[in-house]
């Protein structure tokens, strides 16, 4: 069961990696990136902040945040219309500024401005409750 339950949350990851949307208003899937450079050019061009959500393929959390919490249609919608948002598998040695975004806490969500990468408010590292979740949205200023 152990090696299912992790492919299960290998593909979990790849098939967010790999999403693509359609040009349509009302997206299915959270437009993810995973090369954060990419990500930053993005968002310094449309002036949208940056959402990084940094998992680990070892910890059955990050799955499972991913699944409770970013397949839900109105964090789609309001994730894709005001970030840019970054998907990390720190497994997969992605390139990113570790330095400004480290954590040993999986998953852990940084939310970072689009002008010079800092903070927009603290780290999430554990999730109590979707309120919570909502209220830190609602409380990042937009652009």
């Amino acid at each position: 069961m152990g090696i299912f339950y992790n492919m299960y949350k290998i593909i979990l990851i790849l098939i967010l990696l790999l999403s693509k949307l359609s040009s349509n208003n009302i997206q299915n899937n959270i437009s993810w990136y995973s090369s954060y450079d990419k990500a930053l050019k993005i968002a310094q061009k449309e002036k949208k902040n940056m959402m990084l959500f940094i998992a680990s393929t070892k910890d059955k959390n990050s799955s499972e945040i991913l699944r409770k919490y970013f397949q839900n249609q109105a964090y789609i919608n309001y994730l894709n219309t005001n970030f840019i948002n970054v998907l990390i598998t720190v497994e997969y040695k992605t390139s990113y500024p570790i330095e400004l975004f480290y954590t040993t806490s999986f998953p852990s969500i940084f939310f970072a401005s689009y002008k010079d990468e800092s903070f927009l408010t603290h780290p999430i590292y554990n999730f109590k409750s979707k309120k919570e979740f909502i209220d830190i949205l609602e409380s990042i200023k937009i652009k």
